[in-house]
């Protein structure tokens, strides 16, 4: 399958092909825990500036085409990042946002490039501010990590 992507910086449309076969191969990455509203509702209680919220609720709105199907890929990251969160309330949330979300966007190919602009800033912002990675030697949250990378395995370039 042929994965689309716009480069924000550009305007230019890169396309690849993608390890998935089928559209049932990405029917995963179409769903989402929270609701679009529920996600609002988190990035405006963070503690963050204005800049950054915006920059978060860019990524929200950021899609791709597979196939004949597009996905709200930048929905679906903040979702797991969210999600990872709740999960793991003992954790800063910078620590964590910086790290899931910097290591979801470096693991994803089409994905880094589209929210390459974005990326450097907020992960090393957050991830700064928090500190050192120590929640990372967690190893739930390491397998939470890993699972939530893995549900993008179908978006890899085929070998």
């Amino acid at each position: 399958m042929i994965v689309e992507a716009v480069d924000p910086e550009t305007g230019k449309t890169i396309q690849m092909e993608c390890a998935a076969e089928s559209e049932d191969e990405i029917r995963d990455l179409l769903s989402f825990d929270l609701s679009e509203e529920s996600l609002k509702k988190r990035i405006d209680a963070l503690t963050i500036s204005a800049d950054a919220k915006s920059v978060l609720f860019t990524i929200a709105k950021t899609t791709i085409r597979v196939g004949s199907m597009v996905l709200k890929i930048g929905r679906k990251v903040l979702d797991i990042v969210t999600n990872t969160l709740a999960e793991f309330p003992m954790a800063s949330t910078g620590m964590i946002f910086g790290a899931v979300f910097g290591f979801l966007v470096t693991s994803v190919p089409v994905i880094g490039l589209v929210f390459g602009p974005f990326v450097a800033a907020l992960a090393t912002a957050f991830g700064f501010a928090a500190g050192a990675i120590q929640d990372l030697g967690n190893k739930a949250l390491e397998r939470r990590i890993r699972s939530s990378v893995a549900s993008f395995d179908p978006l890899k370039p085929r070998a």
